[in-house]
This record gives structure tokens, C-alpha cells and sequence, in this order.
């Protein structure tokens, strides 16, 4: 069942990602929410970061109770946690691989050059794939899992760039749009479809010098429902 507190925090911190769990199937909506508040609670963490390594430490603690739920063992007594298990893992969700999206955030928390397309993979194709197999109920195809890696890097891609991520925004400012990755092969769910749309928006702005839309802005909304009804 929903989290209604879960619920609350996806939709004031990200009304599109609310929004496009509503395009999915009413069972495999708990499984979204709690994977979107997975993803959230990483972005949180450097986010929120004062201590790099106090971080790193943090994002080690979830990524081992993941790891102690995917193996079918208790983890401690959280919503979140209680969630993932009893939502994500009955959609044949596979914690310990969502787990990896932490690569994605680590480089925000170290020295050294970032690397946006390789962060945006490690955040995106990982949270995607978990998506498309909670939409689904069962474990993807290998063209399902390509489609999922190429759309969930787009907009990890668009997420990097739309910033909010304290001390580690001035390293990423100056970073150069990469290539967009070629567009999704084989058919995303609706729900994805909505994501993937506004992401590829985003970059199409990025590209052409543009300002962002706001998130969640009536138009995106409209472009988000178009993309989930096409097909």
C-alpha cells in the first residue's frame, strides 16, 4: 500500500516524478514511490553534505541495507526500507542492483573531474530499470533493460544540469552539455515515456543556450500526458 508520508515528500520535492507514477498501473505505484524516494534520499545526502566523507558514509549505510534486503535478511525498522522490501521486492524489483545507482552520486562527494554522462548512467539506468520491472511486475528483457538505460540516463543527464546540489554545484557549472544519448530502442511504459519526454526537452533547451522550463510547469505537464498516451 501507498506511504502517505513517502507520498507527500515525492510530491513537494518532485511533482513530475508524482505525476508520471500516475500513468502507471495502481499496483505497481507503492514500488515507484518507494523507489523515487531511494533516489531522492542519495540526492539528499550530497545535497545536504557539510562532511564529504560523513556522506560517503551515509550512502555505504543504504547501499548495504539494500544489500541486506535483496539477500532476503531484515534491515532496520524505516519507512523507506519497509517500503522497498515489502513494495519494491514483490514487483521483482532487484535491490541490490538499484543499490549501484550510489556511483552516480559519489563523484559529487571527491575531487577530481566529473564525469556527467558516466554519473548520469550510474544514477539513471539502475533507478529506470528498477522502474520498468515494478511497472511490469516481473524481471525486463534485455531490449526492455536497453530502453531503460537509455532513457534513465537522459535524465539523470537533465537532473545533473538542473542543479541543487550544494557545495558541488560550483564543479559542475562548468561542465559542457555531452551528447545526448541516442533515443530509447524498444517501448518504454507510459510512465517512463512521461520522464523521458521532459528530459529530452531539457536538453534540447541545454543545447540551444535556453533557460529550463520550470518543473512542472503546465506545459510540461501537457507534454508529459502526451508522451504517456502516445501508443
Amino acid at each position: 500500500m501507498l506511504d502517505d508520508s513517502l507520498l507527500a515528500d515525492l510530491k513537494s520535492r518532485d511533482r513530475e516524478r508524482w505525476l508520471a507514477t500516475l500513468w502507471a498501473p495502481a499496483d505497481a505505484r507503492p514500488a515507484l514511490l518507494a523507489l523515487h524516494a531511494y533516489d531522492l534520499e542519495q540526492q539528499k545526502i550530497v545535497a545536504e553534505a557539510r562532511e564529504p566523507m560523513l556522506a560517503e558514509i551515509r550512502l555505504a549505510w543504504w547501499r548495504e541495507q539494500l544489500e541486506l534486503l535483496g539477500a532476503g535478511k531484515l534491515a532496520p525498522p524505516q519507512p523507506l526500507l519497509r517500503a522497498l522490501r515489502h513494495d519494491a521486492r514483490a514487483r521483482a524489483v532487484d535491490l541490490v542492483a538499484l543499490s549501484a545507482i550510489e556511483e552516480g552520486f559519489l563523484p559529487l562527494l571527491t575531487e577530481g573531474r566529473l564525469d556527467a554522462l558516466s554519473m548520469a548512467a550510474a544514477r539513471g539506468a539502475p533507478l529506470f530499470r528498477a522502474m520498468f520491472t515494478a511497472i511490469l511486475g516481473r524481471p525486463i528483457t534485455n531490449a526492455e533493460a536497453a530502453a531503460a538505460n537509455a532513457a534513465g540516463t537522459r535524465w539523470a543527464l537533465v537532473k545533473l544540469r538542473r542543479g541543487g546540489w550544494g557545495s558541488a554545484e560550483v564543479r559542475l557549472q562548468p561542465l559542457n552539455p555531452p551528447p545526448f544519448p541516442s533515443a530509447p530502442q524498444g517501448s518504454l511504459p507510459p510512465a517512463l515515456r512521461a520522464l523521458d519526454r521532459v528530459a529530452a526537452d531539457d536538453w534540447a533547451r541545454l543545447e540551444q543556450g535556453e533557460p529550463l522550463a520550470a518543473p512542472a510547469s503546465p506545459g510540461r505537464q501537457w507534454k508529459m500526458a502526451l508522451a504517456a498516451l502516445k501508443g
